[in-house]
């Protein structure tokens, strides 16, 4: 019996934790998109980030660096965006971002997509 309400504990713990934690939720360019060279990058967060201590980063597929974005705070505090000076030229790319959450929580992450031909 005391094992069983050990482990509810422990599980309850576990799924609390992971719920307090912010993550990304949705982006533009989308995850996994194709489409033409976006004018910037705009990246929400299921909660507020601290946007001044945010990066966002364009890579080649190899992780060669294109470009890093100035991150701008927006009114929405869960949303920070950068905007891409140089149209980029067709081919496959990454977004690597990171941030932290209103609670100081370490947030980054890595997604693909694509900039079509003309």
């Amino acid at each position: 019996m005391l094992l069983k309400a050990l482990l509810t504990i422990v599980t309850a713990g576990t799924i609390a934790t992971g719920v307090f934690h912010t993550e990304l939720k949705s982006s533009s360019p989308a995850k996994d998109s194709t489409g033409p060279s976006p004018a910037k990058v705009t990246l929400t967060f299921t909660e507020n980030v601290n946007a001044a201590v945010s990066s966002i980063t364009i890579l080649k597929s190899d992780t060669t660096e294109v470009a890093k974005l100035v991150v701008a705070a927006t009114p929405d505090s869960a949303t920070i965006e950068g905007a891409v000076a140089t149209p980029l030229k067709a081919g496959k790319y990454l977004i690597r971002y990171r941030t932290a959450s209103a609670d100081g929580h370490a947030v980054r992450g890595t997604f693909g997509f694509t900039v079509a031909k003309k």
